[in-house]
């Protein structure tokens, strides 16, 4: 019989029960994955710490500076200790408590070090060194979330002692701004320990999977005779998976979507310089996690084939103009020329998939290429056109050139540096050109560049008169006296969009449930405007309901944006029968106000209307 204690093993590593099977096989594998990564966190850590020595060298005291250098070096110390004498042990499944034990207290210490830093080290009357100290604690804070986010109580330990200092130390500065800020790092770190946890769970769940999986091979190996059943075990599991992706979806979705609208409203209401360039940063880095978050949805969506292709006979020259317009900005920072050949044909594919390989080839041959440029142009053959996209980066080994395609897949390379992204974007271009029906080749030299080529058929040109008249480009609408009602059922998100939407003018009705906006609808006397209802609200109630009923009691005329963490298909079918804007979480600001302005704005038939 299990004691408590190990029950409880079971569950501190994921928040949630294990399978008594594989809670060893777990366990082991998440203290293994977090130990094999100390090389490098120990040269990271070190590095940021002696940079931020040297940063605040001249305004903190020599004295404190010295002190913490030598506590953060010696507990990088005794972190290689550990490392090596976890490599001599090689420990068992059964072992791995005790070293999670000691990787735990090494945690405490790393929280408590970087803790006093920002305690210590803080310099109010500098907000340049306050942004270096800001900076410094949250990159260690994201590589935290992402390096340690396997092995749950490490994470759980390190950030709140390693940024609730800092938090403190502000609300001790009377200056009201510091205590805004002592607001914003907390939101921040409350979102970072909700996305840590979203990830251990998605963790956990892909080893238990694994193992179970492993285990299925075995059994199928052993009894030949029940390979219909397996075969109906492994369509559950199938289901069970695209279930859990979508839960998944939506559970990381909703801090990503929380975090860019508050920082977005503090971007408008802040004035000092030094804190908006933090706010800015903040912005950033949600774009970039959600660039990530959706390249690692798009694999498993292409892989369950819920993606189909619209084609459509397009000119190619907008997409090329598209690519030009977005990535000449890039390419002029790192001193490349980004060279974009026009092309007056017409081809016949889904413009968006088509957009999206070349996208993702231009990207990686400009983060790929230091000196020189990138080219890319197109071919005339017999029915068909060559797109070839050249650069004058290092090359690739003709070993590499299949392996490229594979996900993480990354040459030089080693020490996964986060500037070249994940490995996921040939990746993409490989599941898409398949999707399409397109085969990619790839030639290369090593130190001579790439060039990636894939043919396109040709399309045909409409006629004049079917031809379709441009529209005139539409101004931002002025919000001003518009009411909009926001539903949802999560308060911070509530909370958030109303400081946006007021900040750009609009009078807001916030609600959890729908069911509290007659009243307030009517004390505010006049019929809203828009409705922004998220999909997947409490008590089972979905965000069409709601949108529908205020319809049915107000106007059936009020434009309505439907907003949801799920990439089904369906929703986005049910958006477009009930006339809604369908928008995906996280939500940009910048796409929400495009929405907003395409919602309210009138069709073009009726613009002048009754002039």
């Amino acid at each position: 019989m299990k004691s408590p204690n190990d029950l409880r093993s079971r569950t501190l590593l994921s928040g949630q029960p294990l399978p008594p099977k594989h809670a060893l096989q777990v366990r082991a594998r998440q203290i293994n994955a977090v130990f094999m990564q100390s090389p490098m966190t120990t040269i990271g850590t070190l590095v940021a710490g002696i940079a931020l020595v040297y940063a605040m060298t001249g305004v903190v005291s020599s004295g404190v500076l010295t002190v913490w250098l030598l506590a953060l070096c010696a507990h990088q110390g005794l972190r290689i200790f550990h490392y090596a004498s976890y490599r001599k042990a090689q420990p068992r499944p059964k072992e791995m408590r005790k070293w999670g034990r000691y990787y735990i207290l090494t945690s405490i210490t790393s929280g408590l070090i970087w803790g006093a830093a920002g305690f210590f080290m803080f310099v109010p009357d500098s907000p340049q060194h306050q942004t270096v100290l800001l900076i410094v604690l949250f990159g260690i804070a994201s590589v935290t979330v992402i390096g340690l986010s396997s092995f749950a109580p490490a994470f759980y330990i390190i950030l709140p002692l390693a940024i609730g200092p800092t938090i403190l130390r502000l609300l001790l500065e009377e200056q009201a701004v510091f205590g805004f800020m002592a607001i914003l790092v907390t939101i921040l770190l409350a979102a970072a320990l909700i996305f840590g946890r979203n990830m251990n769970r998605l963790i956990t769940n892909s080893l238990v999977m694994r193992f179970e999986n492993l285990d299925l091979i075995q059994e199928l190996r052993r009894q030949t005779d029940i390979a219909q059943q397996a075969r109906l075990e492994a369509e559950a599991a199938n289901r069970s998976k695209t279930q859990f992706f979508a839960a998944a979806s939506h559970d990381l979705r909703q801090p990503l979507h929380a975090m860019g609208l508050f920082a977005s409203a503090l971007y408008q209401k802040i004035k000092d310089p030094e804190v908006l360039h933090v706010v800015g940063s903040i912005n950033e880095s949600v774009a970039a996690l959600e660039g990530l978050f959706n390249e690692l949805l798009d694999i498993s969506k292409f892989d369950a084939g819920a993606i189909k292709p619209e084609l459509q006979h397009v000119p190619l020259n907008q997409i090329l103009d598209r690519v030009r317009l977005d990535f000449t900005p890039e390419a002029e920072t790192k001193g490349l020329r980004l060279k974009v050949r026009p092309c007056k044909a017409f081809i016949h594919s889904d413009p968006m998939l088509l957009e999206r390989i070349v996208r993702n080839l231009v990207s990686n041959a400009l983060r790929y290429t230091s000196s020189g440029g990138v080219l890319l142009g197109c071919r005339r053959l017999s029915g068909a056109l060559r797109l070839e996209v050249w650069d004058t980066g290092p090359g690739i080994a003709p070993e590499h050139q299949q392996r490229i395609f594979e996900e993480f897949y990354q040459v030089g390379n080693p020490e996964r540096s986060k500037k070249r992204g994940m490995g996921l974007g040939l990746s993409i271009v490989s599941r898409l050109c398949h999707l399409l029906g397109y085969h990619i080749t790839v030639d290369s030299r090593d130190g001579r560049g790439t060039v990636f080529r894939f043919e396109v058929p040709l399309g045909e040109a409409p006629s004049a008169e079917l031809a379709p008249r441009k529209p005139a480009a539409a101004g931002r609408l002025d919000l001003a006296g518009r009411l909009i009602v926001v539903v949802d059922d999560e308060e911070p998100i509530v909370r958030g969009m109303q400081l946006l939407l007021e900040g750009w003018g609009a009078r807001v009705i916030g609600s959890e449930t729908g069911q509290d906006v007659m009243p307030r609808v009517e004390e505010a006397g006049q019929l809203p405007d828009l409705i922004i209802a998220d999909y997947r609200l409490g008590g089972g109630v979905v965000g069409t309901e709601v949108i529908e009923q205020l319809r049915q009691d107000l106007d059936p005329e009020i434009p309505a944006l439907l907003i949801s963490g799920s990439t089904a298909p369906e929703r986005v079918e049910e958006a477009d029968l009930h006339r809604y804007n369908f928008l995906l979480k996280p939500v940009q600001p910048e796409t929400l106000r495009q929405a907003i302005d395409g919602s309210l704005r009138p069709p073009p038939g009726l613009a002048g209307a009754g002039a």
